[in-house]
């Protein structure tokens, strides 16, 4: 503990740091498959639906039209962006550079604000990195999957206390919320832990971003709950397997490695990811009894228990995922990793969180190029060049690890 303590008097959380930090996260995420930023791409969803709708149709309707069961704000802004401005052949620049800056979002909420949970240099590289290395691939700056970095925003601004924010901190934390509230259902879970936050503290800001989260979360409400009785597209709140559904919630919230399903064969068997799975829960169990007379602590094992059920419950037929992990992991890795800092040294916390940090980091390249990124799949602009010959030809995006058209966008 003395040469962290060390580090930490060395460093000093100044501007200076504040800015370093900022940009080796940046290169971080840049470096983790810098050909992306090269040869930008369409990613799912991006083209199939929201491009391609933007584009035949009128601004209004793309900001009144609910696509996928719930309002997408931010991805409606994005094709609006590439339709309206843009040409075809830089539409995956829009999409791709628009979800890298919503990926640099958290990296700027740790290093410039302050928390118990990040009050120090050590603690601030620490949840920049988790931040970064758990993030699933198919999260990988894509608009498509934004709402869950949004997401994860709106719980590091519900954490973080008013009284350390500059004016503009508030009034961009504020759209913030309003973005993410109004981009899907990973910001509104939430709503009643903000509510409770707000109470505690008693503070106009913190009222104010409850009452912003609180609007958002009764607008999505009721676009979901008509989405869900009038035209259930996406199977919301339908299952097809409740034993994968169990299978999906213990290890997507609790192995804290979102890409443990592509461990199979590789570094786990399924048996054994269940049981670390199983075992963190008891663990997690452990944790909130231990502190759930500590405000900050109490609010953030809430708010993980509340997400990672609901997140479960909201996934494609109940079916989970590592995009629906990420939230959840980074909330407890953060409680994790500020349980070592506690007076009373947690080493089981340490220990976890090593472990957990240490097989996201190593692995995370086998999992990209497992099926997120290759080097061979579809370049955006080769695929455009040949619907500019033939405008019957639909371009191939990303991912291409299924059958040839499975997926392609009719422009």
């Amino acid at each position: 503990m003395e040469i962290i303590n060390a580090i930490n008097t060395k460093l000093k959380d100044t501007i200076r740091f504040r800015v370093v930090l900022v940009l080796c996260g940046t290169l971080a995420i840049i470096f983790r498959e810098p050909e992306m930023f090269l040869y930008p791409r369409i990613w799912a969803e991006e083209a199939t639906v929201f491009y391609t709708f933007a584009r035949h149709h009128s601004v209004w309707d793309v900001f009144t039209t609910a696509h996928v069961g719930y309002l997408t704000l931010f991805n409606s802004v994005v094709s609006t962006i590439q339709a309206k401005l843009f040409s075809v052949e830089n539409a995956a620049a829009v999409s791709t550079y628009m979800g890298f800056l919503v990926q640099l979002i958290p990296l700027y909420i740790v290093a410039f604000t302050t928390h118990k949970f990040w009050n120090n240099p050590i603690k601030k590289m620490i949840c920049v990195l988790i931040v970064i290395s758990v993030m699933a691939p198919e999260l990988y700056i894509n608009t498509t999957n934004s709402h869950f970095i949004l997401g994860l925003i709106t719980f590091l601004i519900m954490m973080i206390s008013p009284n350390t924010l500059s004016r503009f901190q508030k009034y961009f934390f504020r759209t913030l919320l309003f973005l993410g509230g109004l981009t899907g259902p990973a910001s509104i879970f939430f709503t009643p832990t903000f509510l409770f936050k707000a109470y505690r503290e008693k503070n106009k800001e913190k009222y104010i971003q409850a009452g912003i989260i609180t609007v958002c979360a009764i607008i999505q409400a009721c676009v979901i709950l008509y989405s869900i009785f009038y035209n259930n597209t996406y199977n919301r709140l339908s299952v097809t397997d409740f034993k994968t559904t169990r299978y999906r919630f213990i290890i997507d919230n609790f192995t804290l490695m979102p890409h443990s399903h592509l461990f199979d064969g590789q570094l786990f068997s399924i048996d054994y990811i269940i049981l670390i799975g199983l075992l963190m829960s008891g663990f997690y169990a452990y944790l909130f009894l231990k502190n759930y007379r500590n405000s900050e602590y109490l609010i953030a094992l809430i708010s993980f228990i509340i997400i990672a059920i609901l997140s479960t419950l909201g996934s494609l037929h109940m079916g989970g995922g590592p995009r629906y992990a990420y939230i959840p992991t980074c909330i407890l890795l953060i409680v994790l990793m500020s349980q070592f800092f506690e007076p009373k040294r947690n080493y089981i916390a340490l220990f976890i969180l090593v472990f957990c940090l240490s097989i996201n980091v190593f692995h995370y390249t086998t999992n990209i190029n497992n099926w997120a990124y290759k080097p061979s799949y579809p370049k955006w602009r080769t695929e455009v060049a040949k619907w500019r010959l033939d405008s019957t030809y639909n371009p191939k995006i990303h991912p291409a690890f299924y059958r040839d058209d499975e997926w392609r966008v009719k422009l």
